[in-house]
């Protein structure tokens, strides 16, 4: 039976289970590993899945990449890392399970795999830090090598992210903390760290409940935040980037699900690749996030609205349904108490998912937005099925999930909380589907 809310134009492996992304550009294709169960539609038995793509849109699934090796120190799971590429050799760091420990395979064609003989490469985590200790990123600096792996402090006092260096990607010894987190910000430890420059600053994300990033300077193997913010909501997460020949840095991320366990056994399959997002380093020193514009060869047939009013409440669109969409919408300035949209909603507007900006508190949905007086919303939402992905300004962003009961929550309606909205334009496209239903 057909899934009515497995996504059609977002990456999801043809079966079970899949989680944390790991992002690697080279030779003009993007890779995406993938946490993946290769035998149930839930969490547990952790490989490395793989998929590829040329164009940001299409995505190949290959053969599993790593796999737990019977005896081993992954024996009970490969667990999230990262790729590089040194000599015409490609070096995937990860976690193994038990214990939480470091290790190492390499490739000359990114499909076949040999594990490090002398697993594992790191084989326990400093003195004076708590359970966590996984998810090593790698990266090139000068002429040595460097690694950071996420970490806690003890007694929930926050993250810590170690950082490693190597001359031989080999052999590892640790340095230090290149950054020390505080529960108040950043929750209480640092999953799958990603540590990048960005526009002339530094940038570091990780993940516990949210995905967090940070921008700041780096010094000395020191990173000292400027700016924090979660970047998005509690069903993106566990989110890393890549590097491509175009020189952005695009940022890719897994969908949680919002289905029991018995729904996701009975659907055969969980999780989802988000969109890539192209980040950007603001001129206030945020982040920013954008759609990249590859995604436009996805784009169908055309709607276009414009010159709208929406008193205090909700407005359909007339003659827009679907649930495989893309809407962007231009909202002229107010300071009414919440603008945006209701997506997969009923004829008559009921039981949508609210994507609503505050102008009053600044914050779109649980993220700070602050936009100027003289600025109006852009909201750009993509809708596949089970998945929303939304934009703000290219500044902001939220993914939700939604599973509605109701057949004909096809939806879409302005909404406008405590005043009248004047919405400038509304363009909706249908969209194309790429993945299996």
């Amino acid at each position: 039976m057909t899934d009515p809310h497995r996504p059609l134009y977002h990456f999801t492996p043809a079966k079970n289970w899949m989680n944390d992304p790991i992002p690697f550009f080279w030779d003009g294709v993007h890779h995406i590993f993938f946490q993946h169960n290769p035998e149930a539609p839930g969490w547990g038995n952790m490989h490395w899945g793989h998929a590829v793509s040329r164009d940001l849109v299409h995505w190949e699934e290959l053969p599993i990449a790593l796999v737990p090796t019977p005896g081993g120190p992954d024996r009970e799971g490969v667990w999230t890392g990262s790729v590089v590429e040194h000599d015409k050799t490609f070096y995937a760091f990860y976690t193994g399970q038990p214990g939480q420990v470091q290790c190492l395979a390499t490739s000359r064609d990114l499909i076949h795999w040999e594990k490090h003989p002398g697993n594992p490469i790191i084989a326990r985590r400093p003195d004076g830090y708590g359970d966590c200790f996984r998810d090593p990123q790698v990266w090139r600096e000068q002429d040595a090598w460097f690694m950071v792996i996420g970490s806690e402090q003890p007694d929930h006092k926050g993250g810590a992210a170690l950082l490693y260096r190597s001359e031989n990607l080999n052999e590892w010894q640790y340095q230090h903390p290149l950054l020390l987190g505080d529960v108040r910000q950043t929750d209480f430890e640092f999953e799958c760290p990603d540590f990048f420059p960005l526009g002339g600053k530094s940038v570091f994300l990780s993940s516990q409940n949210n995905t967090w990033w940070q921008t700041g300077t780096y010094d000395s193997g020191r990173f000292t935040p400027e700016h924090i913010a979660p970047a998005d909501g509690d069903k993106f997460y566990a989110a890393k980037t890549l590097h491509d020949r175009r020189g952005r840095r695009l940022l890719f991320g897994w969908l949680r699900e919002g289905r029991s366990d018995d729904e996701m056994r009975t659907a055969g399959w969980a999780g989802v690749l988000s969109l890539p997002r192209q980040l950007t380093l603001q001129r206030d020193g945020t982040l920013g996030f954008a759609p990249p514009s590859e995604l436009n060869a996805l784009r169908g047939r055309h709607q276009h609205f414009e010159a709208l009013t929406v008193a205090d409440g909700l407005h359909v669109l007339d003659g827009v349904q679907g649930d495989v969409l893309e809407v962007l919408v231009q909202f002229e300035p107010t300071d009414t108490a919440g603008i945006g949209l209701s997506v997969r909603c009923a004829p008559d507007g009921a039981d949508g998912v609210e994507l609503l900006y505050d102008p009053r508190t600044q914050r779109f949905g649980n993220v700070p937005l602050a936009l100027d007086r003289r600025d109006g919303l852009a909201l750009h939402v993509y809708i596949d099925r089970s998945v929303i992905e939304s934009f703000a300004n290219g500044r902001a962003c939220q993914a939700r999930r939604t599973y509605p009961t109701r057949p004909d929550c096809l939806h879409i309606a302005l909404c406008a909380r405590g005043g009248t909205v004047r919405v400038k334009s509304v363009d909706v496209w249908e969209m194309k589907p790429l993945c299996p239903a």
